[in-house]
């Protein structure tokens, strides 16, 4: 809660918080309850409202904790301060940046997956991703990603029996 002496200084509760949260726990309960809906012939794990279940609490659990951070005065991320002790300003986005990974997220999906097959494309994928973001050791790039490659076609075929492309 925000004290007397904050408000004095025209400190404002973060009424957007406020919003946003409602927004999202207004989604993530519209898909909790749709994947209630979907079939479960043989269980949770052969459902395909498993994802969408497990997507939509994580969701209310972020909109309950940004209205509380909202209800107490606090956002949740806070700008960073220069020497001077004033807000630093904030980095532009980087449009062209951003529209390389959109395309490269539709190339996977479209070509690289029909085309190699799911572990295959999934390796060329993160190895090309991990590279370009971090730039660090190609052999701790590659292990990275052999060993997300491999858990994550694993944890889909053998947790959730889903047959990979």
């Amino acid at each position: 809660m925000m004290s007397s002496s904050e408000i004095d200084r025209g400190v404002r509760p973060p009424v957007g918080d406020y919003v946003l949260a409602g927004v999202i726990a207004a989604l993530s309960v519209t898909v909790i309850v749709a994947a209630f809906l979907m079939p479960r012939a043989e269980g949770w794990s052969q459902s395909p409202g498993l994802f969408p279940l497990i997507s939509g609490v994580g969701l209310l659990a972020m909109a309950a904790i940004l209205a509380f951070a909202a209800w107490r005065g606090r956002t949740i991320v806070e700008a960073p301060a220069t020497d001077s002790g004033q807000p630093a300003e904030e980095e532009p986005v980087d449009i062209g940046r951003t529209l390389l990974v959109a395309a490269s997220i539709l190339v996977y999906a479209l070509v690289l997956v029909p085309l190699l097959g799911y572990r295959i494309a999934t390796l060329v994928y993160l190895l090309a991703a991990i590279w370009y973001f971090w730039r660090g050791n190609l052999l701790v790039i590659a292990a990275i990603s052999i060993g997300a490659t491999v858990f994550l076609s694993e944890t889909f075929q053998r947790a959730f029996s889903i047959i990979l492309p």
